[in-house]
């Protein structure tokens, strides 16, 4: 993808781990990452080119959104996974609904609140991995300033953003299987509903 066809497709708005260009193009800035010769947008929010050859790429939060948001019970949450056990997934919230949080906040998806049904046959690592991004509810505040969080409430809730093992990003194909973009091999995952 040339430069020109980059600056074209570029989002004027971004979430988390949306690809903005390549990296031999631009450069990275503040709310962005580079990973295997990609910048993804790491917060979300307004994408911006700046510098005098408008080469380094910014995602910037929207102007006029409290910078200091908790989550509340209730609050539909998006959430990195950090850490799998076999009974639960360790989360940081990232953004409370489309509001990006200035400071992060612990949260812990447990195997009962994954779905309502069939809930002693829920495999963790079936639903989530390291890295994925899940949009869940907030059910309570947890021990040590976690918060529980729940993604059997809605088929909105799941993961929203995923990579493959092969470092492809995943689509959606069922609520429980998404599709490698690079292979085209099918991974199991609590997915969410798309909008």
């Amino acid at each position: 993808m040339t430069a020109a066809a980059t600056a074209a497709a570029m989002p004027v708005a971004a979430a988390p781990g949306r690809f903005l260009g390549i990296a031999e193009d631009f450069s990275t800035g503040r709310g962005t990452y580079a990973e295997q010769g990609s910048v993804f947008a790491s917060v979300t929010g307004e994408v911006h080119k700046v510098g005098d050859d408008q080469n380094l790429l910014e995602v910037l939060p929207e102007r006029g959104l409290p910078d200091s948001c908790t989550p509340e019970v209730g609050s539909t949450v998006i959430a990195r996974v950090v850490r799998m056990t076999l009974e639960r997934a360790e989360c940081i919230i990232v953004a409370i609904g489309e509001t990006v949080l200035s400071e992060k906040f612990r949260g812990v998806i447990r195997k009962q609140d994954v779905r309502f049904f069939e809930v002693d046959k829920v495999g963790m690592v079936e639903c989530f991995r390291v890295g994925d991004f899940v949009r869940a509810q907030v059910l309570a505040l947890g021990d040590l300033r976690s918060y529980v969080l729940s993604t059997a409430s809605s088929d909105s809730h799941g993961v929203i953003l995923a990579k493959s093992q092969a470092g492809g990003m995943l689509e959606p194909v069922s609520w429980q299987l998404m599709r490698c973009s690079v292979s085209g091999a099918l991974e199991m995952r609590k997915v969410a509903k798309p909008a």
